[in-house]
C-alpha cells in the first residue's frame, strides 16, 4: 500500500502546483483589470476639473452652449482612448501615459515564460510518466496489469485536467502576453499516454490480443479526433497519425485485410467529419492521403486476392469524393465554380491507384466490376459538381488505363511470379477475358461522353475551365480508349473490325455535333466549345479508321489531315478553342515521327518517291495550310506553333531524303561522308534564306528564330564538318565524280553561293555582324572549293595532304589567289562594297606571300618566272585601277568659304 500511495503523492504534487499557478494567474488578471478601470476614472476626473476653470467659462460665453456629455457608469468605462478634441482656450488635461511597446527583452521573456515553458512542460510531463513506468518495470515493483492501469489513469488525469482548464481558460487568459494552448497540450500528452498504455498491454505483456488492441487503438484515435473539435488542430493531427499508424503497431500470424478495410473506413469517417465541422481542409486531405497509402499495404497482405484492396479503394474514393467535393460545393452555382485543384489531385491519385490494382492478375473476375465502380464514382462526382470537373476526366483516365494494363491471356492457373504478371512480351497475346474487355471498352467511354455532353447542355453558365474538362472527357476519352483497345487486341496490325468501330465513333461524334447545334444555348461558350471538340473528334475518329484499315505510316498522315480539318472547322465555325486542338495534334504527330523517323519499320522505299515523302511531306503541307487558316482569326502562339511544326516536318523530309539516298536506303545509318554533310549544309542555308526573307516581310518570331537556328546549323556544318571533319585533305576519302563535275560542287561551291546570298539578304534585315559572318563563310567555302578542285585536277580522286604536290599545282594555287583577289576587287568597286575590297586585299597579300615564300622555294625555271611575272602584272594593274579611281574623284582642294 505504500508504493501506490507514493505514486499518487508524486502525481498530486504537479497537479497541486498547476492548480496554484492557475489560481494565481486568475487573481493577477483581475487585479490588472481593476487597475485599468481606476486609471480611466482618474483621467475623466482630471478632464472635468480642467473644463470647470475660468478659461472654460470664458469660452462658454463666446461659443454656443454644447449639450452635456453623458459619463458612463464606472464599471462600464472602456479602456483609455486617444485624447478627445477640447474647446479653444481650455487647459489640456493630464492624461495617463500611453502604453509603451514592450522591449525585445520583455517580448523574449514573455514568450519564454508563457509559451515555451508550457510546451516543454507538456513534453516533460509525458516523459515523466514514461520514466515512472520504466522505473517501476526495472524495479519490478508493480504487476503488468497494475502498470497498465496506472498508465491509463495517468492518461485520464491529463485529459481531465486539459478539459477542466479548457472550460476555464477565458478566466485565466493574460490580456497582454500571448499564451500557449495549455489544455490542448495536456490533452495531447494524455492521448499519447493512452496510446502507449494500450500498445504496451498488447505488445509488452500480452494482456490483450491483436483484435482487442486493434479496436482499442482505433477507439482512442477516434476519440482523440473528436476531442480535437474542442482542443484544436494539433490534437486532430495526433489522432489521425495514431489512427493511421495503429495497424502498423499490431502484428498477427494471420493478417486480416478485411478487418483493416473496415478499420480504415471506421477511423477515416471521424477525420472527415472533424475536418468538415472545423473547416480544416488539411485534415481531410491528409486522411485521404493516408488511406491511399494503405491501399498498397492491404494488397501486400494477400497477394493472391485483390478483392479487399479493390473494395477499400471504392469505399475510400467515395468518401473522399463526398467530403472533398460533394459537401463543400453542393450549393455553389455554376457561375461561381472554380476548379478545386487539391481535391482533383487527390482523386487523381485514387484513379491511378485503381489502374495499378486492375493490372494485377490477383484482381481476377472482379476486375471489370471494380473498374466500372471506380468510373461510376469518379464520373458522378465530376459531373455533379463543377469545381470537381477534372474528376470526370479522371474517370476516362481510369477506363483507358485499365484497358492498357489489362492482364494478358495466358495460363493464370498457377501462382504468378509477383504482383504484376510478367512474360517475355507482355502485349504479345490478347487480354484475358476478351469479351468482358471489349464490353468495358465500349460502354465506359460511351457513358462518360454522354453524361459529359448532357452536363454541358444543361449548364449554359459553366465557366470555361470546367467546360474544357467536360469536353475533354467526352471527346479525348473515347478516342484514347479506341486506340488502347486496338493496341491490345489487334497489336497495331490492319484490322477492318476496328476500322468499322472507328467509323461508327465518327458517326456518333457527327450526330453529337448536330444535336448540340440544335440546342437553345448553341451560341454560348460551353456549347460552342463542345461543337468544335466533337467535330474535331469526328475527324480524328475517321483518321483512326484510315489508320486501322490501311498499312504503314497512315497514322501520321491521318493525324496531320485531322489537324488540317480541325483548323478548317475552327475557321468556319469561329471556334477559337479548337486552335489548341490543332497544336495538340501537331505535338502528337511530332512525337510519332520522333519515335519512328522512317515512318515504316525498315526501308521506306525507292529514292525520292517513298514513304518519307508521304509521311513528312503531307504533315508539312497540312500544318502550313492549317497555320494559314488559323491566322485569319489572329496570329497567336498556336499559329506560330503550327507553322513551326510545318517547317520542322519539311526540314526532316529533306534531311531524311538525303540520308535515304546516300545511305543505301537506311536513313538511320550511323555513317556519313563529305557529300552528305554538304547537302545538309545546303539545306540549312536554303531554309535560312527563306525564313530570313519571310522575316523581312512580316517580322515574326517564328521566322526570326528559325532563320537563326538554321544559320547556326549551317555554320556548324560548314566550319566543323566541311572544313575540318570531312575535309578530303585530312581524311583521304575518295572524291566522287569526274575531274570537274564531282562531289566538291554540292559540298563546297553550292553552299558558298548560298552563304553569299544569305549575306545579301541579311544586309537588309539583320545586324551587320550577321551578314559579315555569312560573307566570311562564303569566302572560306569558295576558297576551299577552288583549292580542292585544283588538287583534284592534278592529284586525282585521292587528294590527301601528305601526297606529293607538282610544280604546276603550286603555280595554279598562286594563280587562283590572284584571280580571286581580282574578282573581289572588281565586285567591290562595282557595288561600292568595302568588305569585298578588303577581302581582295587579303587575297592579294596571301598571293604575295605565296609567291615570295612558297613559290620561290619550290618552283623552278619557267614556273617560277611566270609566278613572279603574273604577280607583278596583277599588282601593277591594281595600282592603275586605283589611280584612275582617285583621278575621277572630285577634288576637295578648293572648298568655298
Amino acid at each position: 500500500m505504500e508504493i501506490p500511495f507514493l505514486v499518487l503523492l508524486a502525481l498530486g504534487i504537479p497537479v497541486c502546483a498547476i492548480a496554484g499557478l492557475v489560481l494565481g494567474l486568475s487573481a493577477r488578471s483581475k487585479l490588472m483589470l481593476l487597475q485599468g478601470r481606476v486609471a480611466a476614472l482618474e483621467s475623466e476626473l482630471r478632464l472635468a476639473r480642467a473644463q470647470a476653470g475660468p478659461a472654460a467659462s470664458t469660452t462658454e460665453q463666446q461659443a454656443p452652449e454644447a449639450p452635456p456629455e453623458e459619463v458612463p457608469a464606472p464599471d462600464l468605462l472602456p479602456e483609455p482612448q486617444a485624447e478627445a478634441p477640447r474647446p479653444a482656450g481650455s487647459v489640456p488635461a493630464m492624461q495617463p501615459p500611453a502604453p509603451q511597446p514592450a522591449s525585445p527583452d520583455r517580448d523574449f521573456e514573455a514568450t519564454l515564460g508563457s509559451r515555451w515553458a508550457v510546451w516543454v512542460g507538456g513534453v516533460a510531463l509525458a516523459l515523466g510518466g514514461i520514466f515512472l513506468v520504466r522505473y517501476s518495470i526495472e524495479q519490478n515493483l508493480l504487476s503488468p496489469a497494475t502498470r497498465i492501469m496506472l498508465g491509463g489513469m495517468f492518461a485520464l488525469m491529463l485529459i481531465g485536467a486539459g478539459e477542466w482548464l479548457r472550460r476555464r481558460e477565458s478566466s485565466i487568459a493574460l490580456p497582454v502576453v500571448p499564451s500557449a494552448n495549455v489544455p490542448s497540450i495536456l490533452t495531447a500528452a494524455g492521448t499519447c499516454g493512452a496510446f502507449a498504455a494500450a500498445y504496451a498491454a498488447y505488445a509488452l505483456y500480452g494482456l490483450i490480443g491483436p483484435a482487442a488492441a486493434f479496436v482499442v487503438l482505433g477507439v482512442i484515435a477516434v476519440l482523440t479526433m473528436a476531442a480535437s473539435t474542442l482542443h484544436g488542430p494539433i490534437l486532430a493531427a495526433l489522432g489521425l497519425l495514431g489512427a493511421m499508424g495503429s495497424p502498423l503497431l499490431v502484428s498477427s500470424d494471420e493478417p486480416q485485410p478485411w478487418a483493416l478495410v473496415i478499420y480504415l473506413a471506421f477511423v477515416v469517417l471521424p477525420a472527415y467529419g472533424v475536418a468538415r465541422l472545423r473547416l480544416w481542409r488539411w485534415l481531410a486531405l491528409a486522411a485521404a492521403t493516408g488511406v491511399l497509402i494503405w491501399t498498397f499495404l492491404i494488397f501486400v497482405l494477400d497477394a493472391q486476392d485483390a478483392l479487399p484492396a479493390m473494395v477499400h479503394l471504392v469505399i475510400q474514393t467515395a468518401l473522399a469524393a463526398f467530403f472533398l467535393a460533394a459537401l463543400p460545393y453542393r450549393h455553389v452555382p455554376d457561375t461561381e465554380s472554380m476548379i478545386d485543384r487539391a481535391a482533383s489531385v487527390v482523386l487523381l491519385a485514387f484513379a491511378v491507384a485503381a489502374v495499378a490494382v486492375s493490372s494485377t492478375v490477383a484482381a481476377g473476375d472482379g476486375r471489370a466490376l471494380f473498374v466500372a465502380a471506380m468510373v461510376l464514382v469518379l464520373l458522378a462526382t465530376g459531373i455533379r459538381f463543377a469545381p470537381a470537373a477534372p474528376v470526370a476526366a479522371w474517370a476516362a483516365l481510369t477506363s483507358v488505363g485499365a484497358l492498357l494494363v489489362w492482364p494478358i491471356r495466358a495460363d493464370l492457373g498457377g501462382t504468378p511470379e509477383n504482383l504484376f504478371y510478367q512474360s517475355g512480351d507482355v502485349f504479345a497475346v490478347r487480354p484475358h477475358a476478351l469479351e468482358v474487355y471489349l464490353a468495358l471498352a465500349l460502354l465506359a467511354p460511351a457513358a462518360i461522353a454522354g453524361t459529359a455532353l448532357l452536363r454541358l447542355v444543361r449548364s449554359p453558365d459553366l465557366r470555361l475551365s470546367a467546360t474544357a474538362w467536360y469536353v475533354g472527357a467526352a471527346t479525348i476519352g473515347p478516342l484514347f480508349a479506341l486506340v488502347a483497345a486496338y493496341w491490345r487486341v489487334a497489336h497495331l496490325e490492319r484490322s477492318l473490325s476496328f476500322a468499322l468501330i472507328a467509323g461508327g465513333l465518327a458517326l456518333a461524334f457527327i450526330a453529337a455535333t448536330r444535336w448540340l447545334s440544335r440546342q437553345d444555348g448553341a451560341e454560348g461558350a460551353p456549347i460552342r466549345l463542345a461543337l468544335g471538340a466533337t467535330a474535331s473528334a469526328a475527324l480524328a475518329a475517321l483518321a483512326l479508321g484510315l489508320t486501322f484499315a490501311l498499312d504503314k505510316g497512315m497514322l501520321t498522315v491521318a493525324f496531320a489531315l485531322t489537324a488540317l480539318g480541325t483548323a478548317w472547322v475552327a475557321d468556319r465555325a469561329a471556334l477559337p478553342a479548337l486552335r489548341y486542338a490543332v497544336g495538340a495534334i501537331g505535338l502528337i504527330v511530332l512525337g510519332r515521327l520522333i519515335a519512328n523517323p522512317t515512318i515504316v519499320n525498315g526501308d521506306p522505299g525507292p529514292v525520292l518517291i517513298n514513304w518519307l515523302l508521304w509521311g513528312y511531306g503531307v504533315p508539312a503541307l497540312a500544318f502550313l495550310a492549317a497555320s494559314r487558316l488559323l491566322e485569319r482569326s489572329g496570329r497567336g502562339r498556336i499559329v506560330q506553333l503550327t507553322e513551326s511544326l510545318g517547317l520542322v516536318f519539311a526540314t526532316f523530309l529533306v534531311f531524311f531524303e538525303i540520308r535515304h539516298a546516300l545511305r543505301a536506303g537506311d536513313p538511320l545509318a550511323l555513317t556519313t561522308d563529305l557529300l552528305e554533310v554538304g547537302l545538309v549544309a545546303t539545306e540549312s542555308l536554303v531554309f535560312a534564306i527563306l525564313l530570313t526573307r519571310l522575316d523581312l516581310r512580316r517580322g515574326d518570331p517564328v521566322y526570326r528564330w528559325g532563320s537563326l537556328i538554321f544559320k547556326i546549323a549551317s555554320l556548324a556544318l560548314c566550319a566543323g564538318g566541311l572544313l575540318l571533319i570531312e575535309n578530303p585533305l585530312l581524311t583521304d576519302d575518295t572524291i566522287l565524280g569526274g575531274p570537274v563535275f564531282n562531289a566538291l560542287i554540292p559540298a563546297y561551291l553550292l553552299p558558298s553561293l548560298l552563304a553569299a546570298g544569305l549575306a545579301l539578304v541579311e544586309r537588309r534585315s539583320r545586324p551587320r555582324f550577321y551578314s559579315l559572318s555569312s560573307a566570311i563563310l562564303s569566302l572560306l567555302l569558295f576558297s576551299a572549293y577552288v583549292g580542292l578542285e585544283i588538287r583534284r585536277l592534278f592529284a586525282g580522286p585521292d587528294i590527301a595532304i601528305w601526297r606529293d604536290f607538282t610544280q604546276g599545282e603550286q603555280w595554279a594555287y598562286s594563280l587562283a589567289l590572284l584571280v580571286t583577289g581580282i574578282l573581289l576587287l572588281g565586285s567591290g568597286l562595282a557595288r561600292d562594297n568595302r568588305f569585298a575590297r578588303l577581302a581582295s586585299a587579303a587575297y592579294l597579300v596571301l598571293a604575295v606571300l605565296k609567291v615570295f615564300i612558297v613559290d620561290l622555294a619550290n618552283l623552278e625555271g619557267v614556273m617560277r618566272a611566270l609566278s613572279f611575272i603574273g604577280l607583278g602584272l596583277v599588282l601593277i594593274g591594281i595600282g592603275l585601277v586605283y589611280q584612275r579611281l582617285l583621278a575621277h574623284r572630285p577634288s576637295n582642294a578648293a572648298i568655298p568659304s
